[in-house]
């Protein structure tokens, strides 16, 4: 199963087309189908969750950023930890609440798309029984003090722990995080490692894909192609946003890898 999000009409007929072309079960003599949604404006917001015996509670709040990168409409840049600082942010994290409760969940954790529109929070789609498809771990533990993986832990074996877990996230986060996805802008050969950029203060971890000499570099279009991460992590939010531009930049002149785009035209 596929999915993404079009630049058109015509774009979007040739998205649906690709799924209906595309097996979508084990079960092979199921038929497939495409989902088609609204073209929402807003910003994109992750509510991740932890659920006890029908109890919500809220582990994280991210904001995506996205934009064009290689002609792809829809580039993920990275995913941002945000506080439940303001009414807007309580809002958006009730309403998830709401959506688990409308669809009877029950046990375990949740991840929760919705967009900020002008109208209000609307569901992109829940992810029920799945955690965040990202290492989050480091960066929830140190802006927010707990992950989804432990909170799912104590749902389960800890009801003390449980009960002394808030409902929403903190009005302040401990610190400022980015998980910034790599985003390769050439296609060919990796000519020579994926070392860390210099001079990234906020730079914890660096974890590029590909990242070895001699390794294919695809160009990236959507989370599948996304080519590595870099955690960013500083007590200080504008050193985390003006590293994570520095990144962008680097990526948007395809100075982040070093490729033999030859090399992969002759493969």
């Amino acid at each position: 199963v596929g999915g993404g999000g079009g630049g058109g009409e015509p774009q979007a007929r040739h998205m649906v087309e690709t799924l209906l072309s595309e097996r979508v079960s084990l079960d092979t003599e199921a038929e497939g189908g495409a989902l088609c949604q609204e073209v929402l404006e807003g910003e994109e917001w992750v509510v991740d969750t932890v659920s006890r015996a029908g109890e919500h509670k809220c582990v994280a709040l991210w904001r995506y950023g996205k934009g064009e990168a290689n002609g792809a409409p829809f580039v993920n840049f990275y995913d941002e930890l945000r506080p439940c600082a303001g009414e807007g942010e309580e809002r958006l994290v009730r309403y998830a609440l709401a959506v688990l409760d409308t669809l009877g969940w029950r046990w375990g954790p949740a991840h929760i798309e919705v967009k900020q529109t002008s109208r209000g929070p609307v569901l992109v789609e829940v992810n029920a029984g799945r955690f965040n498809g990202v290492d989050f771990g480091l960066l929830a533990d140190v802006c927010v003090g707990h992950n989804a993986y432990d909170v799912t832990l104590d749902a389960y074996f800890d009801q003390a722990a449980w009960a002394a877990l808030p409902a929403l996230p903190p009005r302040a986060l401990r610190g400022a995080g980015r998980l910034v996805k790599l985003v390769a802008s050439e296609e060919g050969v990796l000519r020579a490692a994926a070392l860390p950029p210099a001079g990234l203060e906020s730079l914890v971890r660096w974890g590029p894909e590909p990242s070895e000499p001699g390794e294919p570099v695809a160009l990236t279009v959507d989370n599948n192609s996304c080519a590595g991460y870099a955690w960013l992590l500083h007590a200080d939010e504008a050193v985390v946003a003006a590293d994570c531009a520095a990144l962008h930049e680097l990526q948007a002149a395809g100075r982040l890898f070093d490729v033999d785009s030859a090399s992969g035209a002759e493969s």
